[in-house]
């Protein structure tokens, strides 16, 4: 009995708490155009450091989880010296948990996240995102950047702002820090108001992330 509520202890927090970044917008999934011309430019080479990270916490954002997803590849095409059409595959096997200083911990949260109560990556190895649509941002950033984000086989539109800048040599995309409700993707584990679970293990339904990806050609 003490280690199975050590072990539900430690994967408390798939999910962000409010302060988590800006909710992003989301909706059903939108059909992808792909926008080629003659002229069209195609940067797939992920280059070091590009990453997803992610933020999450229990409810009222107590004990806080974070870590990072790392790139399975990514191909951003440009057209003009404008993005048009980008997919990044995230690869869910490198999910790391860095909010604990113990390779024991940090194991048995990893662990619980990569099985079926969460992302279940035995059987969905990665996620994707695949843009389809950029639009004016506000405030910092120059772009507010739509796509659809596939999590376990099941695909939404989101919407958030971030900064998109385009050279010669290479492309880059780092978005805000922004959220999205893990429901809509079926992740349900422990949500507020999950019978016979004891409300310190109830998990916030807000996952947050931010992206940060450069692409050279």
């Amino acid at each position: 009995m003490k280690n199975i509520i050590f072990t539900l202890v430690l994967t408390l927090g798939l999910v962000a708490c409010n302060d988590n970044g800006n909710k992003a917008t989301t909706s059903d999934s939108k059909v992808v155009e792909t926008k080629k011309t003659d002229n069209t430019k195609t940067y797939s080479n992920v280059k070091g450091g590009s990453q997803v990270d992610w933020r999450a916490s229990h409810l009222g954002g107590v004990q806080p989880r974070f870590g990072k997803i790392g790139l399975k590849s990514a191909t951003i095409s440009v057209n003009d010296g404008k993005v048009s059409n980008a997919k990044a595959v995230l690869d869910m096997t490198s999910f790391t948990v860095e909010n604990f200083d113990d390779a024991e911990s940090k194991g048995k949260l990893t662990g619980h996240l990569q099985s079926p109560d969460f992302f279940n990556v035995s059987a969905h190895p990665t996620s994707t995102f695949e843009l389809t649509g950029t639009g004016n941002g506000s405030g910092s950033y120059n772009s507010t950047i739509t796509g659809n984000l596939t999590i376990m086989g099941k695909t939404k539109s989101i919407s958030f702002l971030g900064n998109v800048k385009v050279s010669n040599t290479e492309v880059s995309i780092k978005s805000e820090d922004f959220s999205v409700d893990r429901r809509d993707w079926g992740l349900t584990y422990n949500v507020e108001g999950s019978e016979g679970v004891p409300a310190d293990y109830l998990i916030a339904n807000d996952i947050g992330f931010s992206i940060d990806i450069i692409v050279a050609n």
